[in-house]
């Protein structure tokens, strides 16, 4: 049953995990895109590491050191949220440069 929380919540978490780095990594003068930048690339990084991890559990299981399916299915699943949710993060951010875009001054 914890498995099943985990994954529900590891989107808002992630976003969470991704904002607070950013701001301990604050430097003076830094305005909010900055902050912004920060959480995005650690997104980024959140997710590309949520990939490996996935893609070296396959390699485990394909060698008989990670025997439960169980395991590798969330593990799988995990990336596949995490990406999933930094393509809507980017579509998000698409639309919105798009929409300032077609603001006339």
């Amino acid at each position: 049953m914890s498995t099943v929380n985990i994954l529900s919540g590891v989107s808002s978490d992630y976003l969470a995990n991704s904002i607070t780095n950013s701001k301990n990594t604050k430097t003076e003068g830094s305005g909010s895109f900055d902050e912004l930048y920060q959480a995005a690339v650690n997104l980024i990084s959140g997710t590309n590491g949520y990939i490996q991890q996935a893609q070296q559990a396959e390699i485990d299981y394909a060698m008989g050191k990670l025997t439960s399916t169980h395991e590798l299915s969330i593990i799988e699943e995990k990336a596949n949220i995490a990406l999933q949710y930094t393509v809507a993060v980017k579509n998000g951010i698409l639309d919105a440069y798009k929409e300032i875009m077609q603001i006339q001054v």
